[in-house]
């Protein structure tokens, strides 16, 4: 049988190539090695990239040397030929046929499959991320050009001397500008601009006169609200075409900068970073959030859950439980402004009892689709913190599971801490859970039982507290005046415990609300109250629950306790 037709190696046996970045050789299940001298690297390359193809020798002197090849060019390559079939098969004997570099009438081919080199990967991924790009699916083009662009290690065949290899760079390099500018653009569709930014601000000072990247770059900064720092980038390259080439922007940047000036930033959902809250006044008996004591034992722990939590890669979980009135709520706001700095990107609020009832359930459901089905609320629940996270409305998904994912996406990368208030069981938590370190999650509920539910929750307990008898109030003239209008306040002195926005709510409630004991109000009287919409009105009426300030008889509705 001749060389050329011998039984080819299983794909387990075949090494695997790097070209894109040093030029590296991996026995599978061992390390990488360099496969020697320029020149070798310069063979190995023609081999691998003309795809199976046969070279002959002619072939591969003018891929490697071109016309200035020296007269010992030929047995330079015989000698880097009989080099490389030693590393590709070590194990075989003098007289044993080759079964990966081999040599026939046509010439030398080496026998690979098309995942043993990272150049073939490369560009296999490349082209399915097109063809998902034709059938408009933003997302698929995205993680398929993700990873074809993980493939890379630095320039490709870096070092490698020759024609051949010159050739091959310049082309594989063409080939990695385009996907790389393709995945920022669907980074930018898909709402991720914050992803998007260190990839620009990196290739516009490598390509300072490219503009289409210069324009990406404006619309990334945009997206994050960082208007001031697009329209610098505008101005800088107006500046850098004049200096170096004597033009101004092409019309097309010039239209977009004239766009990003007519319309308003987006709102920037995520809160900016503070430094821990300031020191907590001293406590006097019956103190309507959690006692000094337990909350800063409380503190410690979740500043302690949320370290290790970073250290091991996971996602932590602080679940904050206990019934109406024992400062569940008071005690989150304290940890979340005290561990603020923690979270350089800011916190995502939401309410979960404004987004429907969840059925108890023993486990999560499978997907998000499942949990959907079981709770409308999920899917508009999910698609509220996407736009909370700065994600355009005609991104966001219809499916559930779609929007689970495309939020743990917009999470991925970034240092959020994920404030969920009034969580009923671990069936409505899962779904709004990050996917990946960094972010951490504080969660508030009544269910003692939604924290062991959640495997990688650490619960705090609270126990229900008594409280003093509100002092007595004077009727007002006028109940809805405003703060400092009228009598002195004589609720001051209850309230001044809260955080001075719920304390102002507290307030304004009382003085509006037909006084103690009166019938429950419901979501709409109370936002009307406090000049808000119901979802902020709910937020703040669980807070004051939690406080005291408030009793819930029925879900959706909150009234003043009665006095003693």
């Amino acid at each position: 049988m001749r060389a050329g037709m011998r039984a080819a190696p299983d794909d387990g046996d075949i090494p695997l190539f790097r070209l894109l970045g040093p030029v590296r050789v991996g026995v599978p299940g061992g390390a990488a090695v360099h496969p020697g001298p320029p020149h070798r690297q310069a063979v190995l390359a023609a081999l691998l990239l003309r795809r199976r193809r046969p070279l002959t020798v002619a072939e591969l002197l003018a891929a490697v040397w071109g016309d200035d090849a020296p007269v010992s060019a030929a047995g330079n390559l015989r000698t880097h030929l009989w080099a490389l079939r030693t590393l590709l098969e070590p194990g075989r004997a003098a007289r044993e046929p080759a079964r990966i570099l081999f040599r026939d009438e046509r010439g030398y081919t080496l026998h690979t499959s098309p995942g043993s080199v990272d150049a073939a990967r490369f560009e296999q991924r490349a082209e399915a991320a097109r063809q998902a790009r034709a059938r408009h699916d933003t997302a698929a083009e995205h993680a398929l050009l993700t990873e074809a662009l993980g493939l890379w290690s630095g320039e490709a065949l870096a070092g490698v001397p020759g024609p051949f290899a010159e050739e091959e760079r310049t082309r594989l390099a063409a080939l990695r500008t385009t996907a790389r500018k393709r995945h920022i653009v669907c980074a930018l569709r898909l709402g991720l601009h914050h992803t998007a930014i260190p990839e620009l601000t990196a290739l516009t000072a490598q390509f300072p006169l490219d503009e289409e990247l210069r324009a990406l770059l404006m619309r990334a900064l945009h997206g994050c609200g960082r208007q001031a720092e697009a329209f610098t980038v505008y101005a800088d390259t107006h500046r850098i075409l004049d200096e170096e080439l004597g033009v101004t922007p092409c019309p097309e940047l010039t239209a977009l900068h004239a766009r990003l000036l007519a319309v308003d930033p987006p709102p920037f959902a995520l809160g900016p970073p503070r430094g821990p809250a300031r020191p907590e006044p001293p406590a006097r008996s019956h103190s309507r959030t959690a006692l000094p004591a337990e909350a800063e034992r409380a503190l410690a722990r979740a500043k302690s859950l949320f370290a290790e939590g970073e250290d091991r890669g996971t996602v932590p979980v602080l679940a904050i439980t206990g019934p109406g009135g024992a400062g569940k709520t008071a005690l989150a706001v304290r940890i979340a402004d005290a561990l603020a700095h923690l979270f350089p990107d800011g916190r995502l609020f939401a309410d979960l009892r404004t987004w429907g009832p969840t059925p108890a359930a023993a486990a999560a459901p499978a997907s998000a689709a499942a949990q959907a089905a079981a709770d409308p609320g999920a899917g508009p629940l999910l698609a509220h913190l996407l736009r909370a996270l700065g994600i355009p409305e005609p991104r966001i998904p219809s499916d559930p599971d779609h929007r689970a994912a495309l939020y743990r996406s917009a999470l991925a990368g970034r240092r959020v801490l994920v404030v969920l208030h009034g969580a009923r069981d671990a069936a409505q938590v899962a779904p709004l859970l990050p996917g990946t370190p960094g972010s951490a999650v504080l969660l508030t509920s009544r269910s003692r039982a939604l924290a062991p539910a959640l495997s990688a929750a650490t619960p705090i307990e609270l126990a229900a507290r008594p409280y003093a008898a509100d002092p007595s109030r004077e009727e007002c003239a006028d109940p809805c005046r405003e703060e400092g209008a009228g009598p002195p306040d004589a609720d001051a002195a209850a309230h001044e415990d809260l955080p001075p926005a719920l304390a102002r709510a507290a307030r304004r409630l009382t003085r509006c609300g037909a006084g103690a004991g009166a019938g429950p109000s419901s979501l709409d009287r109370l936002a009307a109250v406090l000049g808000t919409d119901p979802p902020a009105a709910a937020l703040i009426a669980e807070a004051l629950v939690d406080a005291g300030v408030l009793d819930t008889p029925a879900a959706g509705t909150y009234r003043l306790p009665p006095r003693p």
